[in-house]
């Protein structure tokens, strides 16, 4: 039998971050980095030559930084979170703090707890590049109700007054804002779970519904320098969507590109919002530059290869372009951060967001692709502890959602299991998003049968390419991760030895009725597309009520305070499987949420979910 041995400690694995989200003042003479301290987040200012600390933000009590912004050379906006009493997790409010980079200026310049208080939560939508005191801000009043109609308003940095810029159409919207700083797109969603684009073509004028031409999707993601044309995300045939250029005057469009098997991940744009590239996750990461003679092209591509093709964002820049903060991560690589000169091409470290992590300790990850009997491509990922390669006990691994994916890159569960001697296993099964809307549909009403089909197709590649151990294998997932660790047990009770599911679903009627989903207007539509409509079927497709077909012992972890899955889905799973007499493991936590936040609540879930594999496909 195996027997693990941690190079690594669990605990290494179960920190969050300490230095994320380094970026350069506009002048390029400060730098601020957020930095979790004891669990609570700090923002620090420092002269980006001598690094020497003029000012740290740690907030009151309960509050702390989320987020924050650069809007000029001296003064940033701080997005405001509270660590509240009854979450782990802290909850934001859409409460802003201005601050300048030596402390000068204090003041919350929007908020309930503002000098003006407002009924109303505020995001920054744009910083208005040229005006120094003013920033635009997403606000939406606080309700009950989920269908609040949010709009525009123009916020001053200093003074904190704030004046309305332009009004929704429709709810659960976000806005796209031309170079002018004026909202000429907003995308929502109706009470039927349909999208719905709506167009204005200026300042003062009103909304139109947009698209209703186009078959497929229609997504604009920026306006090109010239503000009468678009880039957009574009697909009419279900497909993975390319990129195009819209000419909004003309309704000329042109393909710049578009991959046969993925949507392209984001969209690289200038200062100018040029897009002079496209980040595509087909299997590794890879960088399409549409203009590659661009100094911004020029750059991201040596970079790209000064760091061996590792993921590469240049996340801030100063304003005459000769300094950049560049961050680098990869598979093994939590993340680095550097500050680079543009002009001598040198990078100088800055510092790394998990220090304690060494990257020539862990393992690598290489995707892998497999085809269903139906004719669908599935993308996949592959894990393996250094060092070894064939007969591994093996955990299979299905993501969250189920409408996201998997991408390459470093995951600390992933990177704990293989640590631990497991191989891991993942696949974006039919219904993952980013290959297109026909490969979602896909698995639409199929949660609990095609979808596991493709978990489990993934699982025997693992077995026929000689890594995976078939007497030997668990699964485990978070969230509808977690329901797909139940239900491929239930639907193939000899193949895995145990199975965890963390904050997962485990009822698919009982989400009418519990949980966040249905607060939304558009909350029953979702789920009839996406379950299906039929009540038999919910139950067939529900491991809850099948516990008599499953094997495998059942590791059930989850918080209390979930609003996703809420606690009963995990009370209903535990008496199910008293009622059959079933093995099972309990560790629920309160004042957690969807996900353990608290550090050790989250080592405390890491050794069980070590200790109960191990116990069954371990030593």
């Amino acid at each position: 039998m195996f027997k693990p041995a941690y190079a690594t400690s669990i605990e290494d694995f179960s920190r969050h971050s300490e230095f994320h989200n380094v970026k350069i003042s506009p002048d390029g003479k400060h730098l601020a980095v957020l930095i979790n301290t004891d669990g609570r987040k700090t923002l620090a200012f420092l002269d980006s030559k001598t690094f020497e600390v003029t000012f740290s933000l740690g907030g009151e009590k309960r509050d702390q930084v989320a987020d924050y912004y650069w809007v000029n050379d001296e003064r940033v906006i701080v997005q405001v979170e509270q660590v509240k009493g009854s979450l782990e997790k802290p909850v934001s409010y859409g409460e802003l703090y201005a601050v300048n980079y030596d402390g000068a200026k204090r003041r919350m310049i929007f908020g309930y707890r503002s000098k003006k208080p407002t009924a109303h939560g505020g995001f920054l939508l744009d910083n208005l590049e040229g005006d120094d005191k003013h920033v635009l801000i997403y606000k939406k009043a606080f309700s009950r109700k989920t269908d609040v109609i949010p709009e525009v308003a123009k916020l001053n940095v200093y003074s904190g007054r704030s004046t309305r810029v332009k009004r929704a159409p429709i709810a659960y919207s976000q806005f796209l804002v031309d170079h002018n700083g004026v909202p000429r797109f907003v995308a929502g969603t109706d009470d039927d779970f349909n999208t719905k684009l709506f167009y204005s073509q200026g300042k003062g004028e009103s909304w139109a519904e947009f698209g209703k031409e186009f078959e497929g999707e229609f997504q604009p993601i920026a306006f090109a320098p010239d503000n009468q044309s678009v880039y957009a995300l574009k697909s009419s045939d279900g497909g993975p969507k390319g990129l195009y250029h819209f000419d909004l005057n003309t309704q000329k469009e042109t393909q710049l590109y578009r991959s046969e098997m993925v949507d392209p991940t984001y969209a690289m744009s200038s200062d100018l919002n040029e897009v002079y590239g496209l980040r595509l996750d087909e299997d590794y990461p890879n960088y399409l530059y549409l203009k590659p003679s661009s100094e911004d092209a020029k750059l991201h591509k040596a970079l790209v290869s000064a760091f061996n093709g590792d993921s590469v964002i240049v996340s801030s820049k100063t304003r005459d372009g000769k300094q950049a903060i560049v961050h680098v991560s990869s598979d093994r690589n939590p993340g680095t951060f550097y500050l680079f000169d543009t002009q001598t091409m040198k990078a100088r470290h800055l510092m790394s967001a998990r220090s304690w992590i060494d990257p020539n300790k862990m393992a690598m990850t290489e995707p892998f692709r497999i085809k269903t009997p139906d004719g669908l491509i599935l993308n996949g990922l592959m894990t393996l502890p250094k060092g070894k390669s064939t007969q591994l006990p093996t955990v299979v691994m299905p993501h969250g959602g189920p409408h996201v994916r998997d991408y390459w890159g470093y995951d600390p569960q992933v990177q704990m299991l293989a640590n631990a001697g497991y191989a891991v296993v993942q696949v974006n099964f039919r219904g993952s998003s980013g290959y297109g809307k026909n490969f979602e549909k896909a698995g639409y009403g199929n949660w609990g049968t095609k979808i596991q089909d493709d978990i489990l197709l993934a699982t025997k590649y693992a077995v026929q390419q000689g890594i995976a151990d078939k007497d030997n294998m668990c699964i485990f997932g978070v969230s509808f991760g977690g329901y797909s660790a139940l239900q491929s047990a239930v639907k193939s009770p000899d193949t895995f030895k145990c199975t965890i599911g963390y904050a997962g679903v485990y009822d698919l009627e009982m989400l009418y009725d519990e949980g966040d989903v249905k607060d939304n207007a558009w909350g029953d539509a979702y789920l009839d597309t996406t379950l299906g409509t039929d009540k038999v079927e919910q139950r067939a497709q529900s491991p809850v009520h099948h516990i008599a077909k499953l094997k495998a012992p059942v590791l059930i972890i989850h918080g209390e305070d979930d609003e996703r899955a809420p606690i009963e889905h995990a009370e209903a799973l535990k008496k199910a499987l008293e009622k059959q007499n079933h093995p099972y493991e309990w560790l629920v936590k309160d004042k957690e949420a969807h996900g353990f936040y608290k550090e050790a609540n989250i080592l405390e879930a890491n050794q069980a979910i070590l200790g109960f594999l191990d116990k069954h496909i371990g030593s």
